[in-house]
């Protein structure tokens, strides 16, 4: 390897040293969430902030990293980044109300979301065109994997320990990154102009999506025409029109509408927004639908999702590599296609669908997204000619935005089609049904001859009857969800066909 192939992995490796310390903070506090609640009397909806709060500060402030690096050189906003991410982290571990838990969520998101759309402007501005998709596949791997290892780090930490440490649990790795960003990073360019943050346009957005989140969160609890969830939303929608207005007429946008007049740009855009949406939302799918469904230990849930680790460490840097060699449409229609099947797979799932059948199906899943996102970022940036700074924080903003919302949809509709199937299962659920009676009377037959009491057999065969009656409809409700997300891929497979071939980019943009 030449000397300045070996710089530029270095600095993708100081990049993803960093991202692995704060993106995996999106998910460790979350399992901590019942101790914090527990500690400080929090509501649900006081706790859910403890995520929303993250998710909106790192989505907005990855439209602040192009200015950052503008403004400073990516070496001294890296280093401030993570000095803010561990600022953060020390802030929610030292706090004495849920204010301060606030607060810090909110740092250690801003810390994550400057850092994240830096490795993807070193790819294109420091790699040869050949070399970019691996480069990509490598760095992605690292960013779409550390959640996932989350919610297993925080309850190893809260089980050992105690919830506050897991805010300050990766701070060493962050600390451990500002040195070698420091001495491996490029510093500020000495004919650099000046920069303007557009702060407007970052409020509005980071606004717009936490009480996106939050409505959806309260409508799911108290019902979609509560005054409380229809004025979160209106004010949503407001917000973020508000956001797309200024955009259009602000000298030095966050989000530059130059971007989406490019139709290759929009329609890869669209993908990667997609693929962010598929990726959280089946991660938060998939462990809840093993353990509540077919009552699978916490541990043979992780057993499930190890073939789909392996499949996507595999998948993400060959598909990489691959669409440096190859037209990456194919590529992309192809990841498209397989994630979209894998949940169809899923939605055939049942009570004793076997476990290899779960992890295959699984495995599938995640095979198809490593081979979506590396050439959905390719294509993206190779659109992006001229305004590759700008264009690579747009991605990941992309990318994160449909994280954060798959997930509140995929959490909405679960809710509300368990809702649906348990009232259409209601009307059977009466002495009317010749079959219902049946039922209740073999089982209080059975209970009988185990010694129980006649007087309590009756009640527990009705309750058993209801638990399996909840059972059918929680089923129902996973497979509408997993037929919902296989649906949709497969309808936009497609879409990675009109996206224009291979063009040359720009090295700086």
């Amino acid at each position: 390897m030449s000397e300045r192939a070996t710089a530029r992995w270095s600095m993708i490796g100081v990049l993803a040293l960093g991202s692995i310390g704060s993106m995996t903070t999106a998910t460790t506090v979350n399992v901590a969430l019942p101790s914090i609640s527990g500690a400080f009397g929090l509501g649900q909806e006081e706790a859910q902030w403890l995520s929303t709060a993250f998710l909106a500060s790192s989505t907005g402030f990855m439209l602040l990293s192009g200015w950052a690096v503008a403004a400073a050189g990516m070496r001294a906003a890296f280093s401030v980044a993570m000095l803010v991410f561990v600022a953060g982290g020390l802030c929610g571990a030292s706090a004495q109300e849920p204010a301060m838990l606030i607060v810090g969520r909110v740092m250690q998101g801003a810390g994550a979301g400057l850092i994240q759309p830096m490795a993807v402007l070193v790819i294109f501005t420091r790699f040869p065109e050949g070399a970019r998709g691996l480069a990509l596949g490598v760095y992605s791997l690292c960013v779409i994997v550390s959640p996932a290892f989350g919610p297993a780090v925080g309850g190893v930490l809260v089980d050992a320990f105690d919830w506050r440490v897991v805010f300050v649990a990766t701070a060493p790795l962050g600390l451990a990154a500002i040195p070698l960003a420091m001495s491996i990073l490029p510093p500020r360019a000495a004919d650099a102009g000046k920069a303007k943050a557009d702060w407007v346009g970052i409020a509005l957005v980071i606004a717009a999506i936490a009480l996106t989140i939050q409505g959806l969160a309260h409508g799911r609890r108290e019902g979609w025409d509560d005054a409380g969830t229809t004025a979160r939303l209106w004010l949503a929608l407001a917000l973020a029109v508000a956001f797309v207005g200024w955009e259009a007429r602000h000298p030095a946008p966050a989000l530059d509408p130059r971007l989406f007049r490019r139709p290759g740009f929009a329609l890869a855009g669209l993908t990667i927004f997609a693929s962010g949406a598929a990726i959280y939302a089946s991660t938060f799918l998939a462990p809840m639908f093993v353990q509540a469904v077919q009552h699978y230990s916490p541990t043979a849930a992780g057993e499930a999702l190890i073939p789909a680790g392996i499949a996507m460490a595999v998948c993400f840097p060959l598909a990489g590599r691959l669409s440096d060699h190859t037209d990456a449409r194919l590529l992309l229609c192809a990841g498209l296609a397989l994630f979209g099947a894998s949940m169809l797979m899923m939605a055939e799932g049942a009570t004793q669908t076997e476990f290899a059948a779960v992890a295959t199906a699984l495995a599938l899943g995640r095979a198809g997204i490593g081979m979506t996102m590396p050439p959905a970022n390719a294509l993206a940036m190779r659109q992006a000619a001229g305004l590759l700074a700008q264009a690579a924080p747009a991605a990941t903003f992309l990318s994160q935005t449909g994280g954060a919302l798959g997930v509140a949809l995929a959490s909405v509709l679960l809710e509300e089609r368990t809702a649906f199937h348990a009232d259409a299962m209601a009307p059977m659920l009466n002495e009317a049904n010749a079959q219902l009676g049946d039922a209740v009377a073999g089982i209080r037959a059975a209970l009988a001859t185990g010694g129980v009491h006649p007087g309590m057999a009756d009640a527990a065969a009705v309750a058993r009857i209801g638990a399996a009656a909840r059972a059918s409809a929680q089923l129902l409700a996973f497979r509408d969800c997993f037929f919902v997300l296989g649906a949709g891929f497969l309808a936009l497979a497609p879409v990675a066909i009109l996206l224009p071939g291979r063009v040359r980019a720009t090295q700086i943009g």
